[in-house]
């Protein structure tokens, strides 16, 4: 038991020997309250005090503060200050403990501040007299000015309906042109197409590097792409005699040099033929002059 009282004293001593006490912990917005803050201490022992510029926390502002207070007795010395607080902003505001060291710290405060309440019977009251409504209740001044505000209402109504109007009309229109309206197809005549594809084959220079047979087969093939869209029939599934029996209404002078390009490619592919540096340029200059014979001309084109 006497432990236990002990125990009590010491837990006693150490909660109250440091203290931040409000003299209330509800004021009304601008009102004044006082902060007292003590702690009891050994006389050497170290001790941090609290630095308060404007406010104490947040809104919580300080009018003034005293100086320390030190009242030193046998064993211990007891610092205090006064600090004159208020608050302009109405709510709760909790003002953390204040740590004098490890040992001694103040419990943390709840202030709250409310704002100022007005009766019911000092509420401000409307006594101007009803207006019902009648002529005889309005000045000259008020009865035009409800006119042109009718008369503003109207406009502002026709305005709007106009414009619904015209969106209306002008999306009904669009829809309709976009029925009519049909985008233009840009074709390329083929033999524009293949002769940009036999410039860019030259510029690979594929028989130079030695790829002979890569060089003869994209030369057939382009060849075979132009005939097929030049004179609609599938030359690209067809072997070169069935090429040239589809051709026959073309010059013999001309047919040849396709003939011959063909020729030459089926022979490098399938017999793994050679061929000389003076054959594969003549194989070149022969597509386009077969190109250049049988391109399709303005006037054709626009039947």
């Amino acid at each position: 038991m006497k432990k236990l009282f002990f125990i009590f004293i010491l837990i006693s001593s150490i909660s109250f020997s440091q203290t931040a006490i409000l003299d209330t912990n509800t004021i009304l917005i601008g009102d004044q309250i006082e902060l007292n803050i003590s702690v009891e201490l050994n006389l050497n022992e170290e001790y941090n005090w609290p630095e308060f510029t404007d406010s104490v926390y947040k809104k919580v502002e300080i009018i003034s503060q005293s100086d320390l207070k030190e009242d030193t007795t046998e064993n211990s010395k007891i610092i205090s200050q006064q600090i004159l607080l208020t608050c302009f902003d109405s709510g709760s505001y909790y003002l953390p403990p204040i740590v004098f060291n490890k040992n001694k710290k103040t419990e943390g405060l709840l202030l709250n501040v409310n704002t100022i309440s007005i009766n019911d019977s000092s509420a401000m009251m409307d006594i101007t007299d009803t207006k019902i409504g009648t002529k005889d209740d309005y000045t000259a001044e008020e009865i035009e000015e409800k006119e042109r505000n009718f008369w503003k209402r109207i406009a502002w109504i026709i305005g709007i309906l106009m414009l619904l109007f015209l969106i209306y009309y002008l999306i009904k229109k669009y829809k309709k042109g976009e029925s009519v309206i049909t985008k233009r197809k840009i074709i390329v005549p083929p033999h524009i197409t293949a002769l940009n594809k036999l410039q860019n084959l030259q510029k690979k220079k594929l028989w130079q590097k030695g790829e002979l047979k890569e060089y003869y087969s994209e030369l057939s093939l382009i060849l075979r792409e132009y005939t097929e869209n030049r004179f609609n029939f599938q030359a690209l599934e067809l072997p070169t005699s069935d090429i040239t029996k589809n051709l026959k209404q073309i010059d013999s002078n001309i047919l040849s040099k396709l003939e011959f390009v063909l020729l030459k490619a089926d022979n490098i592919k399938y017999a793994k033929g050679l061929s000389l540096e003076e054959e594969n340029k003549e194989s070149m200059k022969k597509s386009k002059e077969f190109i250049q014979l049988t391109k399709i001309e303005k006037d054709e084109s626009s039947k």
